[in-house]
């Protein structure tokens, strides 16, 4: 058996999406430099959409003074030591961390999509186990760490239409509107009953919205995406020249809905997801610091912005709209059948930041979704006034990324400790204290960002 270590630097991976900001752009190819290292370079010319910390095989973390050693490895050696006797417990069969830690750099709309819930992930997986390599739900929380749009959508595509408010550092569109609003735009952008091409069941929505006409709606909006997609696109053709024009779609907030469908319409040109994301789902707009959790089958894509992201183990997905239709084909139904169609402010989705209680020096916040894999935390250095936290231990795995500035970290046992620079990751089995020192702040006003998941809090 190895040694026991209390502080394990990790060699991370990253995921190249087309939908990932380029080159140095990227967040997440800047941090790469020290989460991957061992030869990384950014090339300008590609995408870099997210950086993985965690076991998932799709994925997998490695022992970065060990490149050839996987996480999964070191931890199958003493899963009591390195994982907790909680979570030994809990899940016996597995010794894969419950959760999957991220950060994404984003630069146009991800595939509209959704996450499906255990049940269903088991079914998928039987059917298709090349698609569905795991039968976990995958749950998932956002936050923003990026600088306001404002400052960085210059290099989206269709950054030069800004969408948002001027301290927005991310945005996305996040579950169903309410009833009555998707009600209100079927009456007054009459491109949407177009595109859905049932006028008998856009009537009988308007006149009695509900959740199953809601899925009818949206179900035969998706399809036609993929069987009619010609006359899909004419559809939002034409609303694009009106709205060019000058025409007003006559809705509340039309002025940024306006924007909203040449932004996206310009990244996935006549796609039914135009249609499907703007006038159906909120529009989120998150400032740095501000999260939102997406459960199980809830509909979302997310569309600009830096975030860190974490999710119940898996990389299950399933996709309606922008893609290509070839892909979509054999998704849709599954989709359209598995939403909850859950329809409400965008307010219902926000996850709001909270005082950590195992902090000692109250310069971490926590983001505990309503779920037992993993809570987000959030530690916030400053070189003249705070550059210390101290973290209390907990009964399961916690990871680490510094996002900014530079930091050493030491546990309370072993006396290891390591000077991490960004981008830099690390690994602390349960029962640890952490103490976080910033060493050198960054940016004009000087401070210093680590980001941590953990289970047992």
């Amino acid at each position: 058996m190895p040694a026991r270590k209390n502080l394990i630097r990790l060699k991370a991976s990253t995921q190249q999406y087309d939908w990932g900001k380029s080159g140095s752009a990227s967040l997440a190819a800047r941090l790469a430099k020290n989460a991957i290292n061992h030869g990384f370079e950014i090339d300008e010319s590609k995408s870099y959409a997210e950086i993985w910390m965690g076991t998932h095989p799709n994925g997998p973390a490695h022992l970065f003074d060990d490149p050839s050693t996987p996480l999964l490895s070191l931890i199958s050696s003493d899963p009591t030591f390195y994982l907790g006797e909680t979570l030994v417990r809990k899940w016996p069969s597995t010794t894969h961390i419950p959760y999957l830690f991220k950060v994404l750099s984003i630069k146009k709309a991800l595939p509209l999509q959704a996450h499906p819930d255990k049940g269903l992930a088991e079914q998928l997986q039987l059917k298709d186990p090349s698609n569905f390599v795991d039968a976990n739900h995958k749950p998932e929380i956002a936050v923003a760490i990026g600088e306001p749009l404002s400052v960085t959508s210059s290099g989206t595509e269709g950054g030069d239409v800004l969408i948002g408010d001027k301290e927005a550092a991310f945005t996305g569109f996040v579950g169903f509107r309410p009833l009555e609003e998707i009600k209100r735009f079927l009456q007054k952008v009459p491109e949407i009953a177009k595109a859905i091409g049932d006028a008998m069941l856009v009537a009988s929505f308007t006149q009695h919205p509900s959740s199953d006409l809601l899925k009818q709606l949206y179900g035969a909006l998706l399809r036609r995406g993929v069987e009619a997609r010609e006359e899909v696109a004419d559809s939002i053709a034409k609303l694009e020249q009106r709205i060019k024009k000058g025409g007003s779609l006559g809705v509340p907030d039309g002025d940024e809905l306006a924007r909203l469908v040449l932004k996206v319409n310009a990244q996935y040109p006549g796609d039914a997801g135009v249609l499907a994301t703007v006038f159906f789902m909120n529009f989120a707009k998150l400032n740095k610091g501000e999260g939102i959790y997406i459960g199980a089958d809830e509909v979302h894509a997310y569309l600009e912005g830096d975030i860190i992201e974490c999710m119940a183990v898996s990389d299950n997905v399933v996709n309606a709209a922008f893609d290509s239709p070839e892909t979509l084909a054999s998704q849709i139904n599954t989709f359209v059948d598995m939403l909850t169609y859950t329809a409400r402010p965008v307010s219902h989705w926000s996850l709001p930041r909270e005082a950590y209680q195992h902090s000692r020096e109250c310069r971490t916040w926590k983001y505990d979704p309503p779920l037992e894999e993993f809570v987000v935390l959030g530690t916030m250095l400053d070189s003249t006034r705070a550059r210390t936290e101290h973290l209390g231990a907990v009964r399961g795995p916690t990871i680490g990324i510094v996002t900014k500035g530079k930091a050493k970290i030491a546990v309370s046992r072993g006396n290891e400790n390591l000077e991490l620079d960004e981008g830099a990751v690390v690994y602390v089995p349960p029962g640890n204290d952490i103490h976080v020192e910033l060493l050198e702040g960054r940016g004009p006003d000087r401070t210093g960002e680590i980001w941590w998941s953990c289970f047992g809090v």
